[in-house]
């Protein structure tokens, strides 16, 4: 067999073993510049890469040998990715186009409520029938009504803040809320809002959305004035910093985004405030809110009572396990900034336990204590006594104070030392049923008060015929052995100056 003919087989079987082993890279390239010289003359019109369109081509094909079918294979291989890359930098382009497109028709944020310092109702609708001036009976008939299981759902939580803006242009979801209590939106707290987490509605024209998004476990303060922004998220067009916020841009280049005016809302101020935290501890609340007799408010931010933040303990085991989420560590000790952990619980429950689950940095102070008619005998008296000197001294607030459920030695406690700063008796019962909702005792039965009756009953032992509450509440703390000054000292920590 000629020579030329073996290299023309050797090169249409590339890959054996035998090209392989003579790598005839020579002979591959004499082959290419041969065939192309024998197929173009042998074709009349040629193809893009210099194939045949010639209907004849096939028998000149067959003439022509393996060679020439390997070469129409690599031609129509080049072709298709030549359309391939076509059709890339098309799709390409269109991206590009469409991530123009969407900076360019950025458009504005108008917020539509609340704004103009409107007044917002932390309480649900459920807790403000019941804490609006409705007497007891009145309470317990909306608990046996037919809305008992809505009204009870909603317990022990604020209503959630409801927000809404407008929007124009291509601004949309990722969004940042931004709520803050200083106009400059120096202490923001940020909300990143997805897809989920919004409800959107169209205007009638189509060019404008409107969205609706409600802010969770904003844990709001009563009667004070926040403030709240948003931000839109588009992405940036050079690829490099994903969604941005309109901050400057990783790329070096101009801000992405919108960001809204600064509206304000005011809290409203009727109490309690609930306090929800993301691990199980539950039935938290602020402490102050109320009226006093006098016409002041007792302070909100210094005392909050709850439930216990560990489980109870057993001497054989040890500690009981932590019922806190880590965020709720830090928003304890530094969003409230609690500095002392008063338990109330008994010795066999904490066991033997020294350091509060908020951490070292936080001061833990024991005291076994007793509940309603319990306080007023031995030992409930001396540890009365020692749970009322802890908020007589500035340097243990905020205070936090709890025994495992929130409900009855923590109940009395709260009952004792806002019925001190001279809250009224109806909101004192109100303030310790909202502890037990659902199941208020003696619903039933609502002049049966098995709980209430024998703190009532003790504290009637002080002091004349028709005395107030208050003053027996204090003749009673006189006669544990607190002194006067202690006593003013509390109250002039508690009790807002301004009437």
């Amino acid at each position: 067999m000629p020579q030329q003919r073996r290299n023309m087989i050797d090169y249409n079987t590339r890959g054996t073993r035998k090209d392989k082993k003579r790598g005839n890279r020579q002979n591959e390239r004499k082959f290419s510049q041969d065939a192309r010289q024998r197929v173009q003359p042998a074709f009349g019109r040629q193809g893009a890469c210099g194939g045949s369109v010639n209907p004849d081509a096939h028998t000149h094909r067959q003439n022509a040998g393996r060679p020439i079918r390997y070469f129409h294979v690599a031609c129509d291989r080049m072709n298709m990715k030549t359309e391939m890359l076509k059709m890339n930098i098309a799709k390409v382009l269109l991206l590009f186009a469409a991530m123009a497109a969407t900076v360019l028709a950025k458009g504005d944020l108008t917020l539509l409520s609340p704004v103009g310092g409107e007044v917002f109702p932390t309480l649900t609708d459920g807790q403000l029938k019941a804490f609006s001036g409705a007497t007891r009976q009145e309470r317990f008939e909306i608990l046996k009504g037919a809305d008992k299981k809505a009204t009870c759902k909603e317990w022990r939580r604020q209503r959630p803040l409801v927000l809404e803006w407008r929007s124009t242009g291509g601004d949309k979801y990722p969004w940042r809320v931004r709520l803050a209590t200083k106009p400059d939106m120096g202490d923001a707290r940020d909300f990143w809002i997805g897809k989920d987490d919004v409800q959107r509605k169209k205007s009638p024209d189509g060019k404008e959305s409107v969205w609706k998004y409600e802010v969770p476990l904003a844990n709001l303060e009563l009667g004070k004035t926040y403030y709240w922004q948003v931000w839109s998220c588009v992405k940036c067009s050079t690829f490099s910093c994903g969604f941005t916020y309109p901050e400057k841009c990783a790329c070096g280049k101009s801000k992405h985004g919108t960001v809204s005016s600064v509206a304000s809302f005011k809290t409203a101020s009727e109490p309690p405030r609930w306090i929800e935290l993301e691990g199980r501890v539950k039935n938290v609340r602020d402490l102050g809110g109320w009226r006093a007799a006098d016409g002041r408010k007792v302070r909100t931010g210094l005392v909050y009572r709850g439930q216990g933040l560990n489980d109870n303990s057993l001497v054989e085991i040890g500690y009981g396990r932590n019922r806190l989420m880590v965020e709720d560590v830090a928003y304890m000790t530094k969003t409230l900034g609690v500095k002392t952990d008063l338990d109330l619980r008994s010795d066999r429950e904490i066991a033997g336990m020294t350091q509060s689950p908020l951490g070292a940095g936080v001061n833990f102070i024991h005291h076994s204590s007793l509940e309603y008619g319990g306080i007023f005998a031995s030992p409930g008296r001396e540890t009365m006594a020692a749970n009322f000197r802890v908020f007589c001294d500035r340097a243990n607030y905020p205070v936090y104070f709890h025994c495992i459920a929130g409900a009855d030695r923590t109940g009395t406690l709260a009952y004792g030392l806002n019925g001190l700063l001279g809250v009224a008796k109806e909101d004192l019962e109100r303030d310790w049923e909202s502890t037990f909702y659902p199941e208020v005792p003696g619903v039933e039965d609502p002049g049966s008060w098995r709980s209430l009756s024998p703190l009532d009953k003790g504290f009637a032992h002080y002091g004349a015929e028709g005395e107030r509450l208050q003053r027996r509440i204090e003749l009673y703390l006189l006669d544990i052995g607190i002194t006067p000054d202690e006593i003013a000292t509390f109250k002039s920590i508690m009790l807002d100056e301004d009437k």
